[in-house]
């Protein structure tokens, strides 16, 4: 790994560690982030194992956005200098196993994947490298086993440095066990974080073509950002309102539109309401 920087050493000694001990290396890819780092991946010749955790699922239908993971050729670490060299993009995480099957570890994931809870369900970003940091760094030993089962080992950036978690005690846990994960407090800037990724997720499923053609013309997550940033000046919090702020901010006749500005005494539910009315009324107008 010659040409490697500071900020990928410690990446790079963790991964000649596990290759000391004769572990597989698994990644474990976020499919959101900017650029998706599947093609990257491809080109860099380390796609020999590989499988999409959606496919095969009740979400197939997601398959395009689903975290992957990937089974990385003994030996040929190197191929993959670039993601350590820019962990800031998000890209997913590293883990390490001795005679895992990627089959094995993708049941493992599958089985943790999907919360239910008083009624509703949701996905568990267990790719997104914030997340899985900070979830594994809050756990007791114990508690790890169950998150990272059969893996032996983790390597995570946490959003400022490397994060290193290692078990003594991998093994597969079947359901049902108990998600102690699900209980840790999120620090503000990962729930942004993980509100822009479904977010983002929401788009590309609900608004393929407007999405796309808004990822044609600039970068989709800054983008994304600034409608977070001015929803939260509007005091718009529901799923609901900043879904209908996304949706009719992607057509640029409706962006540009004088009806968004907030009025003086409206409250935030007043506002909402009223460009909900607004945006039916111009809708039908140019129907």
């Amino acid at each position: 790994m010659s040409g490697i920087t500071t900020i990928a050493e410690p990446a790079r000694d963790w991964i000649t560690e596990q290759q000391r001990l004769n572990r597989d290396l698994f990644m474990v890819v976020d499919r959101l982030a900017e650029p998706d780092p599947i093609p990257m991946l491809f080109a860099s010749g380390v796609m020999d194992e590989y499988l999409n955790l959606y496919q095969g699922t009740e979400y197939h239908e997601m398959a395009e956005t689903a975290p992957w993971l990937v089974k990385l050729p003994t030996g040929n670490a190197d191929a993959i200098s670039e993601f350590l060299e820019t962990p800031q993009r998000n890209w997913g995480w590293l883990a390490s196993a001795t005679e895992l099957k990627l089959s094995t570890f993708a049941t493992h994931w599958r089985e943790r994947m999907v919360i239910k809870e008083r009624g509703t369900t949701a996905l568990y970003r267990f790719q997104d490298n914030r997340v899985i940091a900070h979830h594994l760094a809050s756990l007791t030993p114990e508690q790890v086993h169950l998150l990272l089962g059969p893996a032996s080992a983790a390597l995570c950036w946490d959003g400022n440095s490397w994060q290193t978690t290692r078990t003594d005690a991998s093994a597969h846990h079947t359901s049902p066990f108990n998600r102690p994960w699900l209980d840790v407090p999120e620090p503000a800037q990962v729930l942004r974080g993980i509100r822009r990724k479904n977010l983002q997720q929401w788009l590309w499923e609900e608004h393929p073509s407007a999405t796309t053609r808004l990822a044609s013309t600039e970068p989709l997550l800054p983008w994304l950002d600034r409608q977070l940033d001015t929803a939260e000046r509007w005091g718009w919090e529901e799923t609901e309102q900043i879904e209908f702020l996304l949706q009719h901010q992607l057509d640029p006749r409706l962006a540009q539109a004088p009806l968004w500005s907030a009025g003086h005494e409206e409250t935030p539910e007043e506002h909402f309401k009223r460009c909900h009315r607004d945006i039916a009324n111009l809708t039908r107008s140019h129907a």
